[in-house]
């Protein structure tokens, strides 16, 4: 929590962004953040606002204080549950993780940006829920040369 604020919104970074090639992978307990089109689980009042926060503090942790990459960017999400929640589809999930990534602003609140710019950098993604007791999930961040191909890109 910052002092000012009723929120955390981010770190500056301290060092020059990824360079292509590069990725980061993000294992968090529990279920991931969800697209919520009601109500944003980016405001501090939604219920679900923990889980936000617990994948933008690994990225923090995962990016150790480069800048956000700018360009094309590949994300692999494997999520572990026992099923998906009431209305929600991986779809919703895919949507949450790419949106706690980046930055954002509401009236009540404005997320510096972690990972990339904005969501729509991701090109390309995979994703699998396999049904398990417990629930946490991975996320595989790839840094795309903008001059590749995503496709070519190895999981």
């Amino acid at each position: 929590m910052n002092e000012y604020l009723p929120y955390d919104p981010g770190v500056l970074p301290s060092s020059p962004a990824p360079s292509a090639g590069e990725h980061i992978v993000l294992k968090i307990e529990g279920l991931p953040p969800y697209k919520d089109r009601h109500f944003s689980i980016r405001n501090p009042r939604h219920k679900a606002y923990s889980r936000f926060m617990l994948l933008r503090q690994a990225a923090i942790k995962a990016m150790a204080g480069r800048a956000p990459y700018r360009g094309a960017i590949r994300l692999d999400l494997a999520m572990h549950a026992p099923d998906f929640e009431r209305k929600q589809a991986f779809v919703d999930y895919s949507g949450g993780i790419m949106d706690s990534l980046d930055g954002s602003h509401g009236t009540g609140f404005t997320y510096l940006p972690i990972v990339y710019e904005d969501d729509c950098q991701v090109v390309t993604s995979s994703g699998r829920i396999t049904k398990d007791i417990g629930a946490w999930y991975e996320v595989k961040i790839v840094f795309l040369d903008e001059g590749s191909d995503a496709e070519q890109v190895t999981p």
